[in-house]
């Protein structure tokens, strides 16, 4: 009987253990969804920048362009 009751406790550990690594793993997982979330917003910016160099570098290389041919 004291067998049956070791393995039926031996179930319960195991039980709580994956319960434990799962309230762990979710942790984990949100803490790093939100530092990618938080450094998808902060390289937006740093996109919205690069671009709006890119367009007035154009813009000037354009103008400079139409001057020439005026």
């Amino acid at each position: 009987m004291e067998t049956l009751q070791r393995a039926f406790q031996n179930i319960y550990d195991t039980m709580d253990t994956i319960d434990n690594f799962k309230v762990k793993a979710l942790d984990s997982m949100k803490q790093t969804v939100d530092t990618l979330s938080d450094e998808v917003e902060r390289s937006r910016g740093y996109i919205a920048r690069a671009e709006g160099a890119n367009r007035a570098a154009a813009e000037i290389q354009q103008t400079d362009l139409l001057s020439i041919e005026g």
